[in-house]
């Protein structure tokens, strides 16, 4: 008996490994959001990964460490906005989840003996996508995807309903495989590149078209203060109270104001963006931790009295009462105001009238303090307060942020903590919850809404926007964030290309309030409904967004209380995730090396 052992393709040299992948990296940072224009060059993306298919599926002399040195340059160029924080950062975050990519090229030489590169392309580069994308910090980072760059190509990327934002990934990668395997003559049968290379693509651009986003009607009157604070300010201002609340107030009540002169009906919600709520919104359970003598980790440096706490919780229900107008005769905050400034609406305090229309609830980023494990943590969050200041659950960022918010591994390495402390003036002692809290509001008319809500970071990821439609569903989803700490960099645009897709996959409307960002109301078509812009800027920009929310039509606020549809990728995203790493251990096993048998 013979063994027929499958030919070894011809080995690559090393400098021709090294053009082909920084060709590859090449293309994909052009055509990322916001190096050229708002949206970016997506269609570079269709022929991106071609070069990688072509160079790294043959052997050759120093392969792994020349992948590796590529595709953490590569990745730091995606991390490139990072300098604006932590310069020394932007190297971590790309050199180690090259490593994933290392081990996806090994693979992808692997799945090339015996199968088509139409095939073995998209399983080798997803099984790296996945674990970059999913793997925490500091063992990964994920932020963006292959899929993330077409965003824009409503005629490709609407198949992200149905298949994620992976099956984008997985179609691109695919299409590159069937060019290469054109280019050179396939593994296995010649049908299986056909059927693969061009069917992931042609399945994406259908399932767009024979799978519309849900039909939606006008929701709620939503007004979305953006201040355009640069951090320096909101970190290191002279009068705080000034740059983080009377200027934003006299900016939100001059919105009003225009809102009023061109016949707008009165806003439903007032969104303020991350952490703009002054003082700290401590839980129940906090309060109670706190009087039986629990309090902050040591690492903090942080120790909270009776007076702080009553103070900064006190300040913040005085703020809420001033917006609304409550005690305005005997608010702390508002004889303060009066003593000290001069804004049109600080002077208005002394007539008794209120920045905000009566009943008007307020969705805003808020710390807040939460009580686990022993300890007292903070918690970068959002409540809406009812129209009459009474406050609903508190909503916690799934997505810490390394090293700004997530204490570990920073809380066991004191130099560390210095650094971050320098940089960003606090020590982070931030915890999260497991899962997207959904909040609810009333609007004028009477109709109920359930905003799912997420913080920043959040924004870069699906399971913030997808893990909260099971059970009773949302609205639609409300961002809070905070991006002045990357200036004008693409990151914004990024943010932007994250929302747009989330709102494709999840089938809602999603509204962002940012304070220096970019604030915008997103469809769930993808598409941008509104965008705060002056003179044609996005980017650190000062004024108020205006809205209507498109929502569902069927169940919801707008449908009787039943539950919206689900998009089928919300439904069925579990199997399809699954079916992949079934099959990618059947191709793993299928094409284990094998000893020659004997003649």
């Amino acid at each position: 008996m013979t063994h027929v052992v499958t030919p070894t393709p011809p080995e690559i040299r090393p400098l021709k490994r090294a053009l082909g992948l920084l060709l590859t990296w090449g293309l994909l940072l052009l055509s990322q959001p916001g190096l050229f224009n708002r949206d970016g060059l997506g269609f570079l993306a269709f022929g991106a990964l071609i070069p990688w298919v072509w160079v790294v599926s043959r052997p050759g002399p120093r392969a792994k460490l020349i992948e590796w040195f590529i595709n953490g340059l590569g990745l730091c160029g995606f991390a490139f906005w990072m300098r604006y924080l932590l310069p020394w950062a932007v190297l971590p975050m790309g050199f180690v989840p090259a490593l994933y990519l290392v081990v996806g090229g090994a693979m992808l030489r692997r799945f090339a003996r015996r199968i088509p590169l139409a095939l073995a392309a998209p399983m080798a580069w997803m099984a790296a996508e996945i674990v970059r994308f999913t793997l925490p910090s500091p063992y990964s980072f994920g932020w963006w995807r292959v899929g993330t760059l077409t965003h824009a190509n409503f005629w490709f990327s609407s198949g992200a309903r149905t298949f994620g934002v992976w099956g984008l990934s997985f179609a691109l990668a695919a299409f590159a495989g069937w060019v290469v395997d054109r280019l050179r003559r396939p593994q296995g049968p010649p049908i299986l590149s056909h059927l693969v290379g061009l069917g992931a693509p042609l399945a994406m651009v259908l399932a767009g078209v024979l799978v519309p986003a849900p039909a939606t009607v006008d929701g709620p009157r939503v007004i979305v203060l953006t201040p355009g604070l640069e951090q320096s300010l909101k970190t290191n201002s002279n009068d705080w109270q000034h740059t983080l609340l009377v200027d934003p107030v006299q900016c939100l009540v001059e919105g009003l104001a225009e809102a009023r002169e061109a016949g707008e009906p009165l806003p439903d919600l007032v969104a303020f963006g991350e952490t703009m709520m002054p003082g700290l919104s401590a839980e129940p359970s906090a309060l109670e931790a706190f009087s039986k003598g629990v309090n902050a980790p040591e690492f903090s440096g942080r120790q909270w009295t009776r007076e702080s706490l009553d103070g900064t919780t006190g300040f913040l229900a005085d703020f809420l009462d001033v917006l609304q107008g409550r005690r305005l005769g005997q608010s702390i905050v508002a004889r303060s105001f009066l003593q000290r400034y001069n804004e049109p609406w600080v002077r208005g305090l002394a007539r008794q009238v209120a920045p905000l229309p009566a009943h008007t609830p307020i969705f805003g980023g808020v710390e807040g303090l939460v009580a686990r494990d022993g300890y007292l943590w903070r918690v970068n969050g959002a409540r809406i307060w009812d129209g009459e200041g009474q406050p609903g659950a508190l909503a916690s960022k799934l997505h810490l942020v390394p090293a700004a918010e997530d204490p570990f591994p920073a809380a066991h390495v004191p130099w560390l903590l210095d650094t971050i402390k320098k940089v960003g003036g606090y020590v982070p002692d931030f915890v999260s919850d497991d899962q997207s809290t959904v909040l609810g509001f009333d609007g004028r008319d009477g109709r109920s809404w359930r905003v799912g809500t997420l913080i920043c970071y959040d924004n870069s990821y699906d399971d913030p926007f997808t893990g909260v439609h099971g059970g009773a569903g949302v609205d639609f989803h409300l961002v809070a964030s905070n991006e002045a700490w990357y200036e004008r960099s693409v990151l914004m645009d990024h943010m932007l290309a994250f929302t747009r897709l989330a709102a494709i996959m999840g089938g809602r409307s999603i509204l962002r309030a940012t304070n220096s960002g970019s604030s915008a109301l997103v469809g769930p078509e993808g598409k941008i409904l509104s965008l705060l812009q002056q003179d044609g800027e996005h980017k650190m920009v000062r004024g108020t967004l205006r809205v209507t929310v498109p929502v569902p039509a069927d169940g919801g606020g707008a449908g009787g209380g039943n539950p919206p549809l689900r998009t089928l990728y919300v439904r069925f995203w579990p199997i399809q995730t699954g079916l992949f790493w079934v099959c990618l251990g059947i191709m793993l096993f299928s094409t284990r090396r094998r000893l020659p048998l004997e003649a």
